[in-house]
């Protein structure tokens, strides 16, 4: 998967929330899938330009354990717990 820097999620994010043109078509102007840019403004939403950078931070398995017991018990997509 390729990286984008924050700048670059930033412009997408911005082109996504001025509303003329819809996600999708952002997305394929960009040669993006539409479900990354939609993480990107979902995250952008939930935690704004911190949730655009970079994270490299290694998790533990009770973290994990965790994440997944929200998930399921408060019916989250896995996009909508990836943003929280």
């Amino acid at each position: 998967m390729a990286r984008y820097d924050e700048s670059f999620k930033l412009w997408v994010v911005q082109q996504c929330l001025r509303g003329d043109v819809s996600p999708g078509e952002i997305a394929r102007q960009h040669g993006l899938d539409k479900s990354t840019v939609h993480q990107w403004l979902e995250t952008y939403r939930q935690h704004g330009m911190s949730g655009l950078r970079k994270k490299y931070s290694h998790r533990s398995a009770t973290f994990k354990r965790e994440v997944l017991e929200r998930m399921w018990r408060d019916g989250l997509s896995q996009r909508q717990t990836a943003a929280l």
